[in-house]
């Protein structure tokens, strides 16, 4: 009996077989390159193409915390940043854009697109319209003088008249 009750574990046990063990890629680091000529920036054309984030200093005196009026907090700086960095989106000067190992000036405001024949004969007529209405403005403000100055005169005169008829 007691070679029963050994044995019986022992072929529960061998019954048992492991988990086969999953296949694991071994880790990999990604392979280190060099670097390329003309690839990095410098601070000073990082900044003309990206808006650094804007931090700003609170300095505080004693204050009471609010979520606990048993707790106070001694004098300190408090710094809230005020704008994120984001990109430059409107540059004011020619910035220098790294494309691997060859740098292009991306300035639009140098080489404007050509405008099409039919666009430049509208702008070209719209010209045109507006010298003609310039025109035709200046004429009626002198008209327009004219017929105040003759509207004074003739209110001059009816005054004149009702005083003469009046005496």
């Amino acid at each position: 009996m007691k070679t029963i009750m050994i044995l019986l574990p022992l072929a529960l046990v061998a019954g048992c077989e492991t988990a086969p063990k999953s296949a694991q890629p071994l880790a990999t680091t990604p392979p280190i390159l060099a670097p390329v000529s003309g690839t990095e920036l410098d601070q000073k054309n990082t900044e003309k193409i990206r808006v650094g984030e804007t931090l700003k200093a609170y300095p505080l005196g004693r204050v009471i915390d609010p979520a606990d009026p048993n707790v106070m907090h001694e004098a300190h700086v408090a710094y809230r940043r005020e704008a994120e960095a984001s990109w430059d989106l409107e540059p004011n000067a020619p910035t220098v854009v790294p494309l691997g190992p060859v740098l292009a000036v991306a300035d639009p405001a140098q080489h404007p697109g050509p405008l099409p024949t039919e666009l430049e004969h509208k702008v070209a007529e719209q010209n045109q319209l507006m010298a003609s209405l310039i025109e035709q403005n200046e004429a009626l403000v002198t008209q327009l003088a004219k017929l105040n100055k003759e509207m004074g005169e003739i209110k001059a005169n009816a005054f004149e008249k009702i005083l003469e008829g009046g005496k």
